[in-house]
């Protein structure tokens, strides 16, 4: 709190009226099978994001961000998406929810400090709307008798992202800051609108973000394209008389008997059908301690990502391929690594013992050499849910 209210105060000239911090986030499997109803299982981390608020004499709202110094002025009676306002979309899509729900959102300043890499991938975007919504939350519902509950935050902030954002819930997202402990990581199932947590090993192990930074100029472009080929494919096998009635009991040999689908859309259909199985069988080996039997499971997504739903890169299989180098088979242990996001560049992750760490960073050097692009890695842990300061 103290950073976050000295920046906010620096700016503004008064102390911020609430503030909260929000953890980053990636995804360890399952994060392209939400419209086909399958679960995610994602970790927050320790790089977080913190958001602050005072009220305003006016009815605008100012927008200051620590990291890039940049400041921006938003009009209330103009809470539309504009391309140029990048990262303050974000904010102005969470504001324009609450007031759709029928919240008065009077003027603020709003200060935003944020220490999860930007471009990274690692959930900057999410962490400033649940921060905002948060925030927002206190603020509003400070002296009234009932509070909003959390069902009804998740769903403004949903609405916000497919309404004013124009994108998909995000709901493993929302999930993952609002409910992650310590030490943990958790599922999201989109079939129950629930969510489980499970303890994740971390003495002994290391857990490392890499960052390729191969350009992903069309990465979003492209990702939607292979999510619409496989909405297609999903209605396709939906309306076949044969398949059963809860879709997640569909399997891929079921769908090859379904005439109708191009070959490059079954493949990447099945992608789906396997990775929505795979979480489930993941969760339930990390719940064992089969270590072992969870790396093989983040091996074949990762190649399923590649070959199936093929939006991995060379770059990033370069990186996978030498976290695979530590694995000893006589001595089955948690060694795994795997694309992470939107593809086509972007960030894998690898969890590896402590002491292979040093031995996988002396493997990166050669990256740069090899690829002409200089790797940022990040070593993580599992870190706590978003909490009001």
């Amino acid at each position: 709190m103290e950073r976050i209210g000295e920046c906010h105060k620096a700016e503004y000239g008064c102390e911020p009226a609430v503030a909260a911090s929000v953890p980053g986030r990636f995804h360890l499997l399952g994060e392209h099978t939400w419209f086909a109803g399958g679960n995610t299982l994602s970790m927050a981390i320790d790089f977080r994001l913190f958001i602050s608020i005072s009220p305003r004499d006016d009815s605008g709202y100012r927008v200051f961000s620590v990291r890039t110094g940049e400041r921006k002025k938003i009009s209330a009676s103009n809470l539309k998406y504009r391309k140029e306002d990048r990262w303050v979309n974000s904010l102005k899509a969470v504001i324009a929810s609450f007031v759709e729900y029928g919240e008065d959102v009077p003027g603020l300043n709003i200060t935003v400090l944020s220490e999860i890499p930007p471009d990274s991938g690692f959930g900057n975007p999410n962490a400033m709307k649940v921060g905002m919504a948060l925030v927002l939350r206190r603020f509003l519902c400070a002296g009234r008798r009932g509070k909003m509950q959390d069902k009804t935050l998740i769903s403004i902030l949903e609405r916000a992202n497919t309404h004013f954002l124009n994108t998909h819930t995000h709901r493993a997202d929302i999930f993952c800051a609002l409910y992650s402990k310590k030490g943990y990581c958790i599922k999201t199932d989109y079939r129950n609108n629930s969510y489980e947590v499970s303890s994740f090993p971390t003495n002994s192990y290391s857990i490392v973000l890499v960052d390729s930074k191969v350009p992903r100029i069309l990465a979003r472009e492209e990702l939607d394209l292979r999510i619409q080929e496989c909405i297609r494919a999903y209605e396709i096998v939906r309306a076949s008389k044969d398949v059963p009635a809860d879709f997640s009991a569909m399997d891929e040999a079921s769908l090859n008997e379904i005439p109708g689908i191009p070959e490059s859309v079954r493949r990447r259909a099945a992608f789906i059908l396997n990775e929505a199985t795979r979480v489930d069988d993941a969760l339930r080996l990390l719940k064992k301690k089969d270590y072992a039997g969870f790396s093989k499971a983040v091996l074949h997504s990762h190649e399923g990502l590649r070959d199936h739903f093929e939006i991995s890169c060379p770059e990033i299989d370069w990186i996978v391929k030498r976290v695979q180098e530590f694995i000893i088979p006589e001595k089955p242990d948690l060694i795994c690594s795997r694309l992470t996001g939107r593809g086509f560049g972007g960030c894998a992750y690898a969890v590896m013992r402590s002491d292979n760490f040093s031995g996988f960073v002396s493997k990166l050097e050669d990256y740069e050499r090899i690829f002409g692009f200089k790797p940022s890695f990040y070593t993580v842990t599992p870190s706590a849910a978003a909490v009001i300061l």
